[in-house]
């Protein structure tokens, strides 16, 4: 085979291993190989992540939010969500072409968008063809002597602009911000929810979407990262569409365009060798950079890995390994032309197993978020916060979340976070 079928042919095999289990398990019958994976365990893992609300085109839609390309705007959103959202400088490399637009408001109206105003505006949702969950952050402000009011669409923020109403000013910030629901859809929910080291990866990423408490819970898939540690991941959307079908994520053609960039690392796909839990039924996949490293991307370049003689492929975790197996000729790793939106999660250490890597000192000084406290069973008024953060409950869903403690007047005056004493009537009437 001509190496320019290649990597079509490695993304056709994707599809078919990746949603048909009983294919797979045939295929795999045909291959000789090692034990499955070194015997890894927990290898999918719920992880509930809060919804945000936004507005397309005067309807609502619902995102997560979990890379920021400023150190600064990662941190904000980390606090005011209680979810991780990750430092992704790579992200400003971002192509042109890759990216959609959102609106966010510094003044006007009050409310629960990020900066204290109004919810967020974006450009597009899924099905659109200008859709991306990379998002170049406008920043609007209202001019003085106008009048505020609610824009729920880019038309009408660019009208009120045509008006001199208000000013559009680029942030340089891209953001990954995948939909979870939107007008006349929404990602897809798997039908069985139960999750164990056998769970295909077809069939959806989605176990669960309330939009009533602002949470979506997905599946987490256990891999590692380039020095060998455990890692977790989510896929959210890909750039070609039968991989986007096959996995039950969206379609976001222009993510592809990050392919050749700086924008996008590389993940190793295993398409033989050891049997496993990774996406074509082999052992786990390895990313090229981890959160924390100047290179790491959510958007991966999907390498797909090959051993040359399958009944003698290795255990491998590190990029070292691939690397030396390359240089062997034992292994080849070649890209296979489809971007999928993968981006790392913290997984609660008590979640994990005496088999995997313990996490780094940083990770374990770090008090669980609310949410991940109440995954535990604890109450949501028992939630405790680290040192110098407060806990304050969200005016919109009556949630819990953990905010310094210099915030938290600014909050409850902008109507983010509900007051002490409405706080302490929601409490007794639970009672």
């Amino acid at each position: 085979m001509k190496n320019y079928n290649k990597p079509l042919f490695i993304v056709f095999t994707m599809m078919v291993l990746i949603i048909t289990p009983n294919l797979q398990a045939s295929a795999m019958e045909m291959i000789e190989s090692k034990m499955m994976d070194g015997n890894l365990t927990k290898t999918n893992l719920p992880i509930t992540i809060p919804l945000t609300k936004g507005y397309v085109k005067g309807s609502e839609v619902f995102y997560i939010s979990t890379e920021a390309s400023d150190k600064e705007l990662a941190a904000h959103l980390t606090e005011i969500t209680g979810f991780r959202v990750a430092y992704a400088p790579a992200l400003k490399l971002t192509p042109a072409d890759s990216l959609a637009q959102i609106y966010a408001f510094e003044n006007g109206i009050e409310g629960i968008g990020p900066l204290g105003f109004q919810p967020n505006v974006a450009d597009s949702q899924p099905g659109d063809i200008n859709y991306s969950p990379l998002w170049a952050v406008n920043i609007v402000k209202w001019n003085d002597g106008s009048t505020p009011r609610e824009l729920k669409s880019q038309t009408d923020i660019l009208s009120a602009q045509k008006n001199d109403e208000l000013s559009v000013t680029q942030s340089g910030f891209v953001v990954n911000c995948p939909f979870v629901q939107w007008d006349g859809g929404s990602l897809q929910v798997r039908e069985n929810k139960s999750l164990d080291d056998e769970t295909p990866y077809g069939g959806g990423q989605v176990l669960d979407i309330d939009l009533e408490k602002m949470l979506v819970t997905f599946v987490a898939h256990r891999g590692f990262g380039p020095d060998g540690s455990t890692i977790y991941y989510i896929a959210t959307d890909a750039s070609v569409k039968d991989v986007a079908d096959m996995l039950g994520v969206v379609f976001a053609e222009r993510t592809g365009a990050t392919l050749l960039s700086g924008a996008s690392s590389d993940l190793y796909v295993f398409t033989n060798g050891i049997k496993g839990s990774g996406p074509m039924g082999f052992q786990a996949s390895i990313g090229s950079t981890n959160v924390g490293d100047e290179f790491y991307s959510p958007m991966w370049r999907i390498q797909a890995a090959t051993w040359s003689e399958p009944d003698s492929a290795d255990f491998v975790t590190m990029t070292s390994q691939i690397t030396s197996a390359a240089s062997k000729d034992a292994l080849s790793a070649e890209v296979a032309g489809v971007i999928v939106n993968c981006p790392f999660v913290e997984i609660d250490e008590s979640m994990m197993d005496d088999k995997m890597q313990p996490m780094d000192d940083s990770m374990k000084d770090r008090m669980a978020s609310p949410l991940k406290q109440m995954a535990m069973g604890i109450d949501a008024h028992d939630v405790k916060c680290k040192e110098s953060f407060e806990i304050i409950f969200k005016a919109t869903n009556g949630m819990p979340a953990c905010v310094k403690s210099s915030s938290v007047e600014r909050l409850v005056e902008i109507g983010w976070a509900a007051s002490q004493d409405m706080m302490m009537k929601n409490k007794m009437m639970e009672k």
